[in-house]
This record gives structure tokens, C-alpha cells and sequence, in this order.
């Protein structure tokens, strides 16, 4: 067990792993990074009840081969590292963690109709009624040509994470329940756009994604 363990009161972890975290520490992986493999993490979890077609030992074969590989260490470090942030949601304690009820929801298909002399203004239907009434923090990726963080000034503590790709991080505090803080979008040209959103309170953590038809 690592000294940063030992300090955290986490359980030890195997040699690999920690090595991975110890190379973590100095390669500082980007947001969007970390959100693209948070993103990953949670499909490989909705996928653990799907059957496995290879056998135990064929498996383990093919994932150390997998882990030596020089392409995905970097990636494998990250990786445990996000993995362990979904664990300890909280911070009272190891055991409390295991309260975290983390989903993903269906895709969403939703349309705009852009007036013909202006941009117009899209409400994103996000499913904030699981949070009770906590405050949750959302990670909002969206077009990065749309400029959400200019129009949005408004939405408490909103910060630009990173943009890559043509795409944009965005996070900020929302209120949810009854007084659910509005995730309003600004379109103004005819095309489909796509989002992705990630909001979680002391109990809950969902990924969610829309697609958006906008047409004049």
C-alpha cells in the first residue's frame, strides 16, 4: 500500500495499479480526457451483464496483453483513476459509497423549430427530478459552434472545461426538483445537433443524451 493510501484510508491496491496511479500523477490528463473516459467507464458498466463468449482464461490472456501495451498504459492510468472517483463519491467513508446509484438514460430525440428571423431558444427536457431536490453538478459537452458558454452566463458557478474536437465541456451548480435550474439552448441555424450530459448530487449520478433536429 502507497503512502497517499495509507493517508486516504483506502484499501491497498495491486502492484499495476498503483503504478498506473503513481504515472497518473504526472501526465495531469485533460477534462475532456477524464469526461470521455468517465463516459467509457459507464458504458463498460451497463455492458458487465452481457455474456461473455470467450472463457476465463482466454479473457485474462487477452487483458494482460491488453494492459502491456505501450499505447494504453496512459489510458489505463486515467482510467483507474476516474473508476476510483466513481467509488468514493463520498467522503466520510469507503462504505458510504456504495449509496451512489449511478444510470444511464435512453437517448433522446428532440425537435426545434428556428423562427425565420432569429435564433431560437431550445429547453433540454434533463431528467433532474431523480436528484429529490439536492443540488447537483452537471458537465454539459455540446457543439462547441453553438457557444453555450456565452449564453448561459447566467446558470451558477459555469465554467468552460475544455473544448476539443469541436465540442465543449461546460459545468456549473443546478438546482433540481420543482425550482430545476432551465438547461436552455441557443440555435440558430437548420441542422442536427447532439448532447451529452452528465449531472450528479450527493445520491445520484446519471449520464444523459439528446439529439436535437433543428428546422426552420
Amino acid at each position: 500500500m502507497s503512502t497517499h493510501e495509507k493517508e486516504q484510508g483506502l484499501p491497498s491496491l495491486p502492484p499495476e495499479a498503483s503504478a498506473a496511479l503513481s504515472a497518473l500523477r504526472d501526465e495531469r490528463p485533460s477534462p475532456h480526457l477524464e469526461y470521455r473516459l468517465h463516459m467509457a467507464l459507464q458504458s463498460a458498466e451497463a455492458a458487465r451483464s452481457a455474456p461473455r463468449a470467450k472463457s476465463p482464461a482466454e479473457f485474462r490472456e487477452r487483458a494482460k496483453n491488453a494492459v502491456h501495451h505501450p499505447a494504453n498504459r496512459g489510458l489505463l492510468s486515467v482510467a483507474l483513476v476516474s473508476l476510483l472517483v466513481l467509488l468514493v463519491v463520498h467522503v466520510d467513508g469507503w462504505e458510504d459509497s456504495l449509496e451512489v446509484k449511478s444510470e444511464t438514460m435512453p437517448l433522446r430525440h428532440v425537435s426545434l423549430r428556428i423562427p425565420g428571423d432569429g435564433a431560437g431558444w431550445l429547453e433540454l427536457p434533463w431528467t433532474h427530478g431523480v436528484h429529490s431536490g439536492e443540488p447537483a453538478t452537471v458537465r454539459f459537452d455540446a457543439p462547441a459552434e453553438l457557444n453555450f458558454h456565452r449564453h448561459a452566463d447566467s446558470l451558477p458557478s459555469l465554467q468552460l472545461l475544455s473544448c476539443d474536437a469541436g465540442r465543449c465541456i461546460h459545468q456549473f451548480t443546478a438546482d433540481t426538483g420543482e425550482g430545476a435550474t432551465p438547461l436552455r439552448v441557443r440555435i440558430d441555424k437548420p441542422g442536427r445537433y447532439e448532447f451529452h450530459l452528465s449531472h450528479a448530487s450527493d445520491s445520484r449520478q446519471v449520464q444523459e443524451r439528446f439529439v436535437v433536429l433543428a428546422e426552420h
